[in-house]
C-alpha cells in the first residue's frame, strides 16, 4: 500500500486588523511589531485588574505586578505586547477564614480580570476563588506562586500570564492571515460528563474563517441522551442564526467534532445545519486526537518526521503531524501527536476542499493563547477540551450557575 502525502507550509499570523501588512510568522515578534489584532478595534482604555495573595507572599506578588507592568528579561510588559496598560487598582491579601468576604467584595468592584497567587497545594481554594469569580463575571489568572520564584524562567512566565490575561478579558492577540475573503462560519462541537459520569453538557465555540474566537454557546445540563442530542441541534442552529446577525449569512458551515461522535449526534448535527434553510454548504469534520497512528521518519536519525506533515489515507481521511522536527531539532520530549482527520460523508461541501479543510485546522493549531510555547492544537479542538476540564472541576450545579449569568461568553475565560 503506498501513501503519499506533503508538509504543509507555517502559517502567516496577522497583527492589527486595520493593516494587511501587520503580518509575521513568529506571534511574540508580531505583538512587539505590531501590537494585538484587535488594536484599533473598539476595547477598553485599559485593563483593571485586582491581585489576590496569600498572606506572607507580598515579595512575590510585587514581583507579579512589577514583571507585568515593567518587565523582566527581554520582556518590556504587557503594554510592550497590547499596547494598553494594565492597572492593578487593588491589591488583597487573604487568609482562608475570610476569602469567601473579599471574594464579594471584589465581585461588587467589578474588574476586567483577577490575578490570583496560589501555593500548589491549595485545590480547594483555587476551585472557590475561581467558581465565585466566574459566577460574577469575572476571568481569573491563577499563578503559582513557585513559578514565580524561577529566575531563569520567569521572563516566559509572565509572558504567557500577560498572553493568557489578554485574550481572558476578550482581546484577540492575533488569528492566522488567510487568502480566503468567504464569510466561513467555523464551529467546535463538544460534550462532557460531571465527575459522576451521569450529567452530560453540549457546548459549542464559534471562530471566524481566519481563528477569531467569537463566542460559546451551552445548555443546561441533561442526564437522558435524547435530551443531550435533541438539545445539541438547539444548540448548533441558536449559534448559527446568532452569527448570521452578527457576521451575516455565512458561504460555508464547518463543524469540527472532537469526541468520537455517536450517529445520534451526528444526526442531531445535521438536522441543525439543514434547520438554518440556508443554502451554504457544511462540512462535518472528525478530530481524533487519539488515533493508533503513529508516523516515523526512518531517513532521519531521531526517527521524528517534520511537523506539518500529512499523510493521506483517502480523499476523506488524512494524518497530520501538529507537532515534530524543526529543521534538524526536535525541541520536545515523546513521540509526536498524529491527528485523524476525516470529512463525514453527510458533509454537502464539495470533497475537493478538504484539502483546505486540513490546512485549516494546521492552521488554527498556531492559535493557541494560552501561551507563547503552548501546545500545538487547533483551537476549535483546544477551546472543546478546556472548557470540557472546567465543567469536571467546577461541577454541573456551579456551570449553570456560568452559563445563567452570560457575561463570559465571548471572552475566553477558559484559558
Amino acid at each position: 500500500m503506498n501513501l503519499y502525502g506533503e508538509i504543509l507550509s507555517e502559517p502567516i499570523l496577522r497583527f492589527d486588523f486595520s493593516s494587511i501588512s501587520a503580518e509575521d510568522t513568529y506571534s511574540k515578534r508580531g505583538l512587539i511589531r505590531y501590537g494585538p489584532y484587535d488594536s484599533n478595534i473598539s476595547r477598553k482604555d485599559e485593563v483593571k485588574s485586582i491581585v489576590l495573595f496569600p498572606d506572607g507572599f507580598q515579595m512575590e506578588e510585587q514581583i507579579l505586578i512589577d514583571g507585568l507592568i515593567n518587565g523582566e528579561g527581554k520582556f518590556g510588559g504587557f503594554k510592550s505586547f497590547f499596547k494598553i496598560p494594565l492597572k492593578f487598582v487593588e491589591e488583597i491579601s487573604f487568609r482562608p477564614d475570610n476569602v469567601k468576604y473579599l471574594l464579594s467584595r471584589i465581585s461588587g468592584q467589578n474588574p476586567d480580570i483577577v490575578h490570583v497567587l496560589l501555593p500548589k497545594s491549595n485545590t480547594n481554594i483555587y476551585h472557590e476563588i475561581k467558581l465565585k469569580l466566574l459566577a460574577n463575571g469575572i476571568p481569573s489568572q491563577m499563578i503559582t506562586i513557585d513559578k514565580l520564584k524561577d529566575l531563569r524562567g520567569r521572563q516566559y512566565i509572565l509572558e504567557n500570564i500577560a498572553l493568557a490575561s489578554y485574550a481572558k478579558v476578550g482581546g484577540t492577540p492575533w488569528t492566522v492571515s488567510t487568502t480566503h475573503n468567504e464569510n466561513n462560519l467555523i464551529i467546535g462541537v463538544s460534550r462532557a460528563k460531571d465527575k459522576s459520569k451521569k450529567y452530560l453538557v453540549g457546548f459549542v465555540t464559534l471562530f471566524t474563517n481566519d481563528g477569531d474566537f467569537l463566542f460559546m454557546h451551552s445548555k443546561a445540563p441533561v442526564i437522558e441522551w435524547e435530551k443531550y442530542v435533541d438539545g445539541l441541534s438547539d444548540l448548533i442552529h441558536e449559534a448559527i442564526l446568532e452569527y448570521s446577525n452578527i457576521k451575516g449569512d455565512p458561504d460555508t458551515i464547518i463543524v469540527h467534532f472532537h469526541k468520537r461522535p455517536g450517529k445520534r449526534e451526528l444526526q442531531s448535527i445535521e438536522n441543525a445545519l439543514k434547520k438554518t434553510n440556508r443554502d451554504a454548504p457544511y462540512a462535518i469534520v472528525h478530530l481524533n486526537e487519539y488515533s493508533n497512528f503513529r508516523l516515523f521518519d526512518t531517513t532521519h536519525s531521531s526517527y521524528i518526521p517534520p511537523k506539518g506533515l500529512k499523510v493521506n489515507l483517502s480523499y476523506h481521511e488524512v494524518l497530520l503531524l501538529l507537532d515534530g522536527r524543526i529543521g534538524d531539532k526536535r525541541y520536545k520530549v515523546g513521540v509526536p501527536r498524529v491527528l485523524d482527520i476525516r470529512l463525514d460523508r453527510r458533509s454537502t461541501l464539495d470533497s475537493d476542499k478538504f484539502p483546505d479543510l486540513v490546512k485549516q485546522i494546521y492552521d488554527f493549531s498556531h492559535i493557541n493563547w494560552r501561551g507563547f510555547n503552548a501546545t500545538a492544537i487547533p483551537v476549535t479542538l483546544n477551546y472543546s477540551k478546556l472548557i470540557a476540564k472546567m465543567v469536571v472541576e467546577l461541577g454541573i450545579r456551579n456551570w449553570n450557575q456560568i452559563i445563567a449569568e452570560g457575561k463570559l461568553r465571548d471572552k475566553a475565560w477558559f484559558l
